[in-house]
């Protein structure tokens, strides 16, 4: 039976790895996972309480030792992967670049998962990009890693349908559960020499940013699609938000409707909802929730807060 080590560190790894944990022996090469790299605990929230990964604890259920090294390049943290002598290493959303070491140090290589078909969309953010873009159509790439980030041999591809009311933490689930199909489906054929990758072309290469916290932060200049767009696409992380009253307001739904209105501006509408101006269109407020306070819909939120007819939100509002 093959070793392979799994690397990756958030919730788009986990369906990718318990795939790769529960069908690797069924295989007809089979595989075993022989250990986990995933990054090391972090202290999140306003407590700063340390957390710990996801992909972590799924090991660990399993008994399947897990390594956490700050970072990859360190001579301790190769010694230590190398002593779980992997035939292969799978990564799927790990976190760092591997350092050229440690892509030869499996003899059938170092595989990656994206989220995207690749080349277009590489990058830290494909899936965020998908949504922002309007994107109907992606998929899923299994490429053999280079030293060269998302930029090594293609070795297969699976096409994915996006829906048109997506969101960012919808899409990253179902992205996952499809890289897990095409890695368990062409795995296989991978380790038993049955598949030949192919070059990217280069001419086709885009590329994403690393999606920030402020990155979330409105601009009412825009269309109103466009914004709904990022209420999608940030959701659930950075979030779509504005300001209101000197807080931040997080908008979790809404919707475009034809109309105009100064932008950034709040109405209400006939049926008691909150609307606001933007460059094009007028964006309904289906779901709101201000700073310190819980998710509401957008007539519950008018009635809290009747004064908001009116303001123009955003910065200084």
């Amino acid at each position: 039976m093959l070793r392979a080590v799994f690397m990756g560190s958030d919730a788009f790894s986990v369906p990718v790895v318990q795939r790769l944990i529960d069908g690797g022996p069924t295989l007809s090469t089979p595989v075993a996972v022989v250990g986990v790299v995933t990054q090391p605990d972090r202290p999140v929230g306003r407590g700063r309480r340390v957390a710990i990964g996801p992909v972590k604890s799924l090991a660990s259920e399993r008994g399947i030792p897990v390594l956490q090294p700050e970072r990859l390049n360190d001579e301790r943290a190769q010694i230590e992967l190398a002593g779980l002598r992997p035939d292969v290493l799978v990564v799927a959303s790990y976190g760092q670049i591997l350092p050229r070491s440690v892509l030869d140090m499996p003899a059938r290589g170092a595989l990656n998962l994206h989220p995207s078909l690749l080349p277009r969309m590489r990058g830290p953010s494909p899936i965020i990009v998908t949504i922002l873009e309007g994107l109907q159509e992606s998929g899923v790439t299994l490429m053999y890693m280079t030293a060269r980030m998302d930029a090594g041999p293609i070795i297969s591809q699976l096409d994915v349908y996006v829906p048109g009311d997506a969101t960012g933490g919808w899409l990253t689930g179902f992205m996952a559960e499809r890289s897990a199909d095409l890695l368990m489906r062409d795995l296989p054929a991978w380790l038993e020499g049955k598949l030949e990758p192919r070059a990217q072309d280069e001419e086709d290469a885009t590329y994403t940013k690393l999606i920030k916290k402020t990155d979330g932060d409105i601009d009412w200049r825009m269309e109103a699609a466009d914004i709904e767009r990022r209420v999608r696409a940030y959701n659930p992380w950075p979030w779509a938000y504005t300001w209101f009253g000197g807080r931040q307001l997080r908008i979790m739904r809404a919707e475009v409707v034809p109309g105009e209105a100064e932008r950034g501006r709040v109405r209400i509408a006939a049926d008691g909802g909150v609307e606001v101006g933007t460059a094009r269109d007028v964006l309904r407020l289906l779901e709101v929730q201000l700073e310190g306070r819980r998710p509401v819909d957008g007539r519950s939120f008018v009635l809290g807060y009747p004064g908001v007819n009116g303001v123009v939100l955003g910065n200084g509002a």
